[in-house]
């Protein structure tokens, strides 16, 4: 019975294997690069990766064989093949005409040995060029003179400098400056080329010059190529020419406009004058009249009563300063003459024939000054204000003081027991009565002013009783409502 048993056991065991797929213990690759195990139930496990260069191999991590895949390299100089991912090096594969294989690559064939090597381009004599580090000719720089050699020519073949007043040098076949080369007795280098010294001999008919030996003698080149004297120049010469003039010195062209000499002492382009000036002897000046003799001196404007003139730096008067009370013998006019203003409130200063005001002097006992003249002045009680003239004035310790002056175009009027100042408009619309009381003369206004006022206490009682009458109507009102 028990053998029965442990058949049964053995054919169940079969039994579950095959239904669950896979043998405990067995392995197989998941992909390329894991594995994966069957367990003690019959069941695959998770992937287990191999390691890095490794490859799974019938379910086992084995090492790759022959290349690193992906790695490149060349079988020649003008062909590569390539590591699959297998391990495996995959079909040669050539390179493209005019290239060449380095490190498994295709690149351009090299066109120069070494690198930084220059040479003169062959499509441009004047160009050189340099090998890169891929051993590619490239542009470098330009040459003035033409390239050789790999290099720029620092001058070209055959030309000629000078290399001081006396020496020159060739540039030989390499593009290079040769050694000094002497020019010769009686001989100075010009522009590369030996010459005739022009203190022996002169090379153009008719050209001038001054005597290096006297400052005032002229030469003139003769027929012969020599120079002679040819002219005595009384104020010096300079640059080929006899100065005529001094450096600074003007004259006149014409009436408008005058010559500057310049500094070779020849005379320069002319030059206008100012409008309204003229040229008189070398300088532009103002008519007749308008000129001074002291900087600073001043005068009344013979064109213009309100304005000072100054005598400025060219001795000329010039507008200096606008007096709105007219200009008198030089000077502003601090009035105008025959008038008089208040110094005070009892004191006046009268204006001279000059436009200045004198010292100040009284009125007369009991008399105020008003607009520059003394009036009568009137009794009042303290506090009180009053018009006089066209004056506002207040009481003060029983006399009229003035307190400020009404503008031109208002009158002073007296009303409610004060004065103020009203426009003249407005007044002409009040009442005939009131106006016949002003016309009837301010003077009744200045003895009475008292009589004319209303008591400024009963105005605010009646206001008073006003306020708290509506103050009752509407209590009133309201207490009705409710």
């Amino acid at each position: 019975m028990g053998h029965l048993f442990s058949v049964f056991a053995v054919l169940a065991l079969f039994g579950a294997v095959f239904a669950l797929g896979c043998n405990p213990g067995a392995v197989e690759c998941v992909n390329s690069t894991s594995y994966r195990t069957c367990g003690e139930y019959a069941v695959w496990g998770e992937p287990v990766s191999c390691l890095v260069d490794q490859q799974c191999i019938n379910g086992v991590c084995e090492n790759r064989l022959g290349c690193q895949p992906g790695t490149r390299e060349c079988i020649n100089d003008y062909s590569y093949h390539v590591c699959g991912e297998h391990a495996l090096w995959g079909p040669v594969q050539p390179c493209f005409s005019y290239q060449t294989c380095s490190a498994g690559y295709c690149t351009p064939e090299p066109q120069c040995p070494d690198y930084q090597q220059t040479r003169c381009s062959p499509s441009n004599p004047n160009q050189v060029q340099i090998c890169n580090a891929q051993h590619q000719w490239e542009y470098y720089r330009n040459c003035d003179n033409g390239c050789q050699n790999g290099y720029c020519r620092a001058c070209s073949p055959g030309s000629t400098r000078c290399s001081d007043s006396y020496r020159y040098q060739t540039c030989n076949g390499d593009g290079q400056w040769g050694p000094d080369s002497y020019c010769g007795a009686n001989y100075v280098c010009r522009s590369g080329s030996c010459v005739i010294s022009p203190l022996i001999q002169c090379t153009s008919i008719g050209a001038f010059r001054c005597a290096g030996g006297s400052s005032n003698i002229l030469q003139r080149c003769g027929e012969n190529y020599q120079w002679v004297d040819f002219s005595y120049c009384q104020m010096g010469c300079f640059s080929g020419a006899c100065r005529v003039c001094s450096i600074g010195e003007t004259k006149c062209q014409d009436s408008q406009t005058y010559l500057r000499c310049t500094d070779n002492g020849q005379w320069g382009l002319a030059t206008s004058c100012p409008n309204g000036y003229y040229c008189f002897a070398g300088s532009c000046q103002v008519p007749t009249g308008s000129q001074c003799s002291t900087v600073g001196q001043k005068r009344c404007s013979p064109t213009n009563s309100n304005m000072l003139q100054a005598c400025g730096n060219n001795y000329v008067y010039q507008d200096y300063l606008s007096c709105p009370n007219g200009c008198v013998n030089g000077i502003c006019a601090e009035c105008k003459p025959g008038t008089s203003v208040c110094a005070g409130a009892t004191t006046y200063r009268t204006c001279s024939d000059s436009g200045q005001l004198s010292e100040a002097k009284a009125c007369t006992s009991g008399y105020t000054c008003d607009h520059g003249a003394c009036i009568a002045t009137p009794h009042c009680s303290e506090g009180q204000r009053n018009c006089v003239s066209d004056s506002v004035y207040s009481c003060v310790n029983g006399e009229w003081q003035l307190l400020f002056h009404c503008p031109s175009d208002t009158d002073c009027k007296v009303s409610s027991g004060t004065a103020y100042c009203e426009k003249e408009a407005q007044q002409n619309q009040s009442s005939g009565s009131q106006g016949g009381q002003q016309q009837g003369g301010k003077q009744e206004e200045q003895k009475q002013p008292a009589q004319q006022s209303t008591s400024s206490i009963e105005m605010l009682l009646a206001g008073t009783t006003i306020v708290f009458g509506a103050a009752a109507i509407y209590l009133f009102s309201r207490m009705k409502k409710k």
